[in-house]
């Protein structure tokens, strides 16, 4: 898969990812990571770098919010079946029209990319530390640096 085969591709950069935390925790990608949200990030707990993965709209393309809403049942159930710590995290358009429900956990990031895949996604959202990125999973694409350490 191609970056341009992905409908979305080029609004990876211009995600809000929302936090279900308290307080609520919202990063603006197309923005540097501040450094009171990079410490926010640090006391989230999932270790130094982390990813982020949705089970929704398979390759790209849209899917009806009954299918999204049971991929994300089963997402979630299947992490807990297997004792996976996660966060939810929502991936929004800036006007917060379109909403991706997903979760953030810590890994390798190979094995982050290896359930992007097995839940159809073309990227994932990967936290260095110092600012995200965007990693092809199904699509084929050199990493993409987000916004900026700041």
């Amino acid at each position: 898969m191609l970056p341009q085969d992905d409908p979305g591709w080029a609004s990876y950069g211009e995600t809000v990812l929302r936090w279900h935390t308290v307080p609520p925790l919202a990063i603006d990608l197309a923005r540097d990571v501040e450094p009171t949200q990079r410490d926010a990030l640090h006391r989230l707990g999932l270790g130094a770098s982390f990813g982020l993965v949705t089970p929704c709209n398979p390759f790209g393309r849209r899917s009806d919010p009954e299918e999204n809403a049971g991929r994300l049942r089963r997402l979630l159930a299947q992490l807990d079946a297997a004792g996976t710590r996660y966060l939810r995290v929502d991936g929004c358009s800036p006007d917060g029209v379109h909403v991706e429900p997903g979760v953030a956990l810590a890994g390798s990031k190979e094995e982050i990319i290896a359930l992007a895949r097995r839940w159809e996604q073309s990227a994932i959202y990967w936290w260095d530390g110092a600012r995200f990125w965007v990693e092809g999973a199904l699509t084929k694409a050199a990493p993409w640096p987000l916004g900026g350490p700041g």
